[in-house]
């Protein structure tokens, strides 16, 4: 494993590696989440036609995320244009009567469609009515036992807690925002590392070390290991900056959030191997890594939302990697589980697969 040692000191030789690999993605994760605490509620409005026990028990599921108010429905669409509230909901009259009844009654939302801030009121909302439902179903239209379910369910241990979304610890959006910084500073760091194979080929130390014992496949592998141990590493003192020093809100299934930045990593890995093999110089590797990164970073969503960008964009960014990863962490963020997001596992697998084989070729085709 001697190229696999050596390429591990050469990257952590020079402080500016480690000021490139570790503080400065720090210092976007601060920026992200400057003035987290203190931050305002979501404001939302809640027009309840119904005034039952049970319409009341969903609003208090409301309350327990969000600052509500009671507005006439007349104003909602004023007061999401001008941003004085984020969501809206009305319950329609005999709403409980027909949730009862297993009628499947629906509620009325409004919101402003400008990214993710209501996503987790309206899983939470979702999972109440759900849960509902339940016991609608199971009370096939009995009030008395309907009603009683609803006591127990609010009485027992299994009462759900929550968190407001826009406070501390809470706050998804903003993890949401840091872990897309994460995902661009993976792209830099990793095709800036993967470099040494340009600096090696360029002092000519392919020659010297082929005419050793050292065959081609070592030198590739080993180099590959150190690049994806030194990314690998990179990702876990994230997450323990996540967690410990931040206290971010990483969801239900941090794991799952860790694993797809690993798998994530190999692909950035795969991805400055290519363009570094594809490369005559340090100059025209930079040159490219640019104008590939650059634009996976504004079409995946690493800037902005993907919300806010022309259809004709939104389309363009189908096809990106970072999109592709961008959307699967804030599914999980927001309660997805690793299953649903295998396509996404698939294609950066595949993808990495592809260009490591494109890049093998390179090699052997120049030596």
């Amino acid at each position: 494993m001697t190229i696999f040692k050596a390429t591990l000191k050469r990257l952590f030789r020079q402080k500016s590696n480690l000021l490139f690999l570790i503080v400065l993605p720090l210092i976007f994760m601060i920026i992200a989440f400057s003035g987290s605490n203190g931050t305002a509620p979501l404001k939302v409005t809640i027009i309840d036609n119904d005034k039952t026990a049970i319409t009341e028990g969903i609003i208090n599921t409301i309350k327990d995320k969000a600052e509500v108010n009671f507005d006439s429905e007349d104003t909602i669409q004023d007061n999401l244009i001008n941003n004085e509230i984020d969501y809206a909901i009305v319950i329609p009259k005999s709403y409980t009567d027909s949730l009862i009844n297993r009628e499947d009654p629906i509620l009325k939302t409004y919101e402003a469609k400008e990214g993710n801030t209501s996503t987790a009121i309206k899983a939470s909302l979702n999972n109440y009515i759900n849960i509902l439902k339940t016991f609608a179903k199971n009370s096939n239209g009995d009030k008395d036992k309907f009603y009683d379910a609803v006591k127990y369910y609010s009485d027992g241990s299994y009462k759900l807690s929550y968190t407001s979304v826009d406070k501390g610890e809470g706050n998804k959006s903003k993890t949401d925002k840091a872990m897309a910084f994460i995902v661009l500073n993976l792209l830099f760091s990793a095709t800036s590392a993967t470099n040494i194979i340009l600096k090696d080929r360029e002092k000519n130390v392919f020659t010297r070390l082929f005419t050793t014992p050292m065959t081609r496949f070592k030198y590739i592998f080993q180099s590959l290991l150190s690049f994806l141990v030194i990314t690998f590493v990179q990702i876990t003192l994230y997450f323990l900056v996540f967690k410990y020093v931040f206290k971010f809100n990483l969801g239900d299934s941090p794991l799952s959030l860790y694993t797809l930045f690993l798998i994530f990593g190999i692909f950035t890995i795969s991805l400055g191997v290519f363009i570094t093999t594809h490369s005559k110089d340090l100059r025209i590797s930079g040159t490219i890594s640019t104008l590939i990164i650059l634009p996976f970073a504004m079409l995946g969503g690493c800037f902005w939302p993907i919300d806010v960008m022309p259809n004709v964009l939104k389309n363009i960014s189908k096809f990106i990697p970072t999109t592709w990863i961008n959307n699967s962490n804030s599914n999980v963020l927001y309660g997805s589980t690793l299953n649903n997001e295998m396509t996404t596992i698939a294609l950066l697998l595949g993808l990495s697969l592809i260009l490591l084989g494109l890049s093998s070729n390179k090699l052997k085709n120049r030596s």
